[in-house]
C-alpha cells in the first residue's frame, strides 16, 4: 500500500474517532448465529481482517471469542483499543499492510475464525487457507462489480461468482450474492 493510502485512512478514522462505532455486517451477524459461541474455556480465536475501527472484532470479543484484529491504520487500531477497553473487552492489535501482496507471515497457529469485511485483496485468497485452522470457518462479505456508485473502485470489487470458486480449500455453508454486495460463510476442509 502506497504511504498515501496509509494517511487516507488515518484520516477517515481521525474523523470518525468520536462518532458511533458502525453496526457489524448482517451477512457476518447471519453467519454467526450458525457457529457455537464459544466458552472461555474453549480459547476459540477469531480474526478481524482489515479490522478498521474494530465493529466485528469488538462484536466478536463481546460474544467471548479470543480476538485479533489486523489494519494498515495505527488511528483506527487506536481507536479499536479506545472502545475495547470501554467496554472491558479485550482485543489484540496488529498494524500491518495487507494490501502489498506480500505472502502473510504465518507465525502462530490459525485462527478458529477469521472475519473480512469489505477489504479485497485477492493476492491473500491463498493465504486464507493458512490463516483459518482446519475445520474452522471463514466469513467473507464485500462489494461486487454490482454496486451502485463508483466507490469503491471495481479492482475492489468481485466478479459476479468470483468469491464461490476463490476459495477451493473451503466448503461453502451459506452464499450470497445481491444488491452489489457478495457474502461467503464456509468451513476450511480439513485436507486443504
Amino acid at each position: 500500500m502506497a504511504h498515501g493510502d496509509r494517511e487516507r485512512w488515518n484520516a477517515k478514522y481521525e474523523a470518525a474517532w468520536n462518532r458511533a462505532p458502525e453496526p457489524p455486517d448482517e451477512f457476518v451477524l447471519r453467519s454467526l448465529l450458525r457457529l457455537a459461541q464459544p466458552t472461555e474455556a474453549q480459547g476459540a480465536s477469531a480474526l478481524d481482517l482489515a479490522a478498521g475501527s474494530g465493529r466485528h472484532a469488538l462484536d466478536l470479543a463481546r460474544r467471548g471469542w479470543l480476538v485479533e484484529a489486523w489494519d494498515v491504520s495505527p488511528v483506527a487500531l487506536e481507536l479499536l483499543r479506545k472502545r475495547a477497553s470501554s467496554k472491558g473487552l479485550l482485543v489484540a492489535t496488529r498494524e500491518l499492510d495487507l494490501a502489498t501482496g506480500a505472502p502473510l507471515d504465518f507465525r502462530r497457529k490459525p485462527f478458529d475464525l477469521v472475519v473480512a469485511v469489505d477489504f479485497l485483496e485477492r493476492t491473500l485468497f491463498a493465504d486464507f487457507a493458512k490463516l483459518v485452522a482446519p475445520d474452522g470457518h471463514l466469513i467473507f462479505s464485500t462489494f461486487t462489480v454490482d454496486r451502485t456508485g463508483e466507490k469503491p473502485p471495481l479492482r475492489y470489487c468481485l466478479e459476479r461468482g468470483e468469491l464461490s470458486v476463490a476459495l477451493p480449500d473451503f466448503e461453502t455453508l451459506a452464499t450470497v450474492e445481491q444488491s452489489g454486495r457478495a457474502g461467503l460463510f464456509a468451513r476450511r476442509r480439513t485436507n486443504a
